[in-house]
């Protein structure tokens, strides 16, 4: 998430999960005639700066959260969550379902509803989807968010057909999936964007242009692509084939792609923005105004260490990088938003056995570390037979926020290790492009929970894995990953995640740096602006402006 799937990894994405519904209005009455009158008086646009051009609207190879809040505004699934955040019957796509028995097998029965162009959505657009992002050539980072359909891993390894998958339309509106065995969480699964429906005619009339364009895509969701400057901003209009148009009140959202921090903050004391993160550097100045909110996430930001290169194929010299930063001064000095310190990977809120999962696992190093860092430092030169480190290429975002971020970073490791390293800071999509061909030492990198569980981080980091562009391997940390993903025990299951993150910690192929907090600003006559724990971060499909002319 971001995730995703942070992201995944979206520094400069100003609109993000929180653990709290802020910004909602849940009325329990029928509205006043005054309440009516306001908001037919109110122009329903909603104005934001996403922050980042969104690298991929291609649902089946998407990974990244600037790109899943505009997929989740534009489509929707089988289930769509409600405000709170829950599955229920009717939400999405499946206006009813059933489950047998012994929870393998889940019967989805269609709505009547339309795509965009107006052509019927039907059962086969999901069969299509599913079976696309598992196919091979696609090389969907995500495929395995489908793993839990039978057969699904081995179609993605080359090892089953298509047809063997458990995923078949029965008819237009019967859709039949099965599983390799019981997932709870499977419901709430099919809201996620690697599930969106896919209409085959567009998919294969537009090739690897699907998705790039207003013109190259269909909609299934509240919202359309009405204009897509790249790089500069993207417009939303209400979908007027959307089953539930009626519940869409905004007719319109305008999206700008502000990296400069000054410039986003301008803008929002001009009237342009509705809502905006807060930077670092803002912070001290709007945290006493009403409109200033800060929430918890469940994001880990982290050193992303390439274990194909050179240096850092040595497990000290990765451990020396992590253990030299200083986390509380780079969380009170730099960031100011809430974020902790983290000297572990999974984040605080996502639960475990009996407990959080990160309180039953506590910490596994201490923070600035400096003597130790220098000890690993010199033992790790001394293992790669070099007396000198080489030029080591240092990538984050090219925002304000990322560059004031690795420039940071960057004076912990002179100051505390006598290291320099050559920062490059590039635009998001580059960078994803980047981490995914191992072009780079060291990435400033992110991740927020899919899904509420603890193996939406764990499985990361397995071999071979979509998202694993930190290239680790280690044979008992896979071990652990597929145990726990193959007992119905959760006994069990938290012990092998618990011992896989010590193994994780102990090879540290990424040097956890912070669970992130967010800051920002939100104008009170914006309503509705629902935002997620886990998965996709904003939904504005209840969105509406209601005083904003009073």
């Amino acid at each position: 998430m971001k995730s995703k799937k942070l992201l995944v990894l979206g520094i400069a994405i100003l609109f993000v999960l929180s653990v709290l519904f802020s910004g909602c209005s849940k009325q329990q009455t029928a509205p006043s005639e005054n309440t009516l009158q306001t908001k037919s008086r109110d122009e329903q646009v909603l104005n934001v700066n996403l922050g980042e051009e969104p690298p991929m609207l291609d649902p089946q190879k998407s990974t990244d959260t600037v790109s899943f809040d505009v997929l989740n505004a534009t489509l929707e699934g089988l289930v769509r969550l409600n405000k709170e955040g829950k599955v229920e019957k009717g939400s999405g796509l499946a206006k009813d379902w059933e489950i047998s028995p012994d929870g393998l097998k889940y019967t989805f029965h269609l709505r009547d509803a339309k795509w965009s162009d107006g052509t019927p959505i039907t059962a086969y657009d999901f069969e299509y989807a599913w079976k696309r992002a598992l196919a091979p050539e696609t090389a969907s980072q995500y495929a395995y968010m489908l793993y839990y359909l039978k057969n699904a891993e081995a179609y993605n390894s080359g090892k089953a057909k298509a047809e063997d998958v458990g995923v078949k339309a029965l008819d237009d509106k019967t859709l039949e999936v099965t599983l390799e065995k019981p997932a709870p969480q499977f419901l709430g699964l099919t809201s996620f964007i690697t599930y969106l429906p896919a209409q085959k005619a567009a998919v294969e009339k537009y090739g690897d242009k699907y998705g790039s364009s207003p013109d190259t895509m269909v909609y299934s969701g509240p919202f359309m692509i009405k204009e897509w400057n790249h790089e500069q901003n993207m417009v939303l209009v209400k979908n007027p084939n959307y089953w539930d148009k009626d519940n869409v009140k905004l007719e319109k959202i305008n999206m700008d792609m502000v990296k400069d921090d000054n410039t986003v903050i301008q803008n929002y004391e001009a009237g342009q923005y509705d809502a905006i993160g807060v930077p670092g550097q803002y912070i001290d100045k709007y945290k006493n105004d009403p409109n200033f909110h800060q929430m918890a996430m469940a994001i880990t930001w982290y050193l992303q260490f390439n274990n194909k290169s050179k240096i850092f194929s040595n497990v000290n010299m990765r451990k020396a990088f992590t253990y030299a930063v200083d986390r509380k001064a780079f969380v009170d000095n730099i960031l100011k938003n809430g974020s902790i310190p983290a000297l572990s990977f999974v984040p605080p809120g996502i639960p475990g056995e009996k407990d959080e999962f990160r309180k039953e696992g506590g910490d596994f190093f201490k923070d600035n570390d400096v003597a130790t860092a220098k000890e690993l430092l010199a033992k790790g030169m001394k293992e790669l037979g070099i007396t000198q480190l080489p030029k080591i290429k240092f990538v984050g975002g090219d925002s304000d926020a990322a560059k004031k971020h690795t420039q940071a970073l960057q004076e912990f490791w002179n100051k505390n290790l006598g290291v320099s390293v050559d920062i490059v800071n590039v635009a998001f999509k580059v960078r994803l492009d980047m981490m995914d061909k191992g072009d780079y030492d060291i990435v400033y990198a992110g991740w927020g929970a899919d899904y509420n569980d603890p193996m939406t981080f764990m499985d990361l980091w397995v071999t071979g894995g979509g998202n694993n562009t930190a290239f680790y391997s280690n044979p008992k940390y896979d071990e652990l990953i597929k145990k726990a993903n193959s007992t119905n025990d959760n006994s069990e299951r938290m012990q092998a995640m618990h011992e896989a993150e010590k193994i994780l910690m102990e090879d540290m192929p990424i040097g956890p740096l912070y669970f992130a907090g967010r800051a920002y600003l939100q104008r009170p006559y914006v309503k509705d602006w629902v935002r997620f724990p886990v998965g996709v971060d904003n939904e504005w499909k209840w969105t509406y402006i209601e005083g904003k002319n009073k």
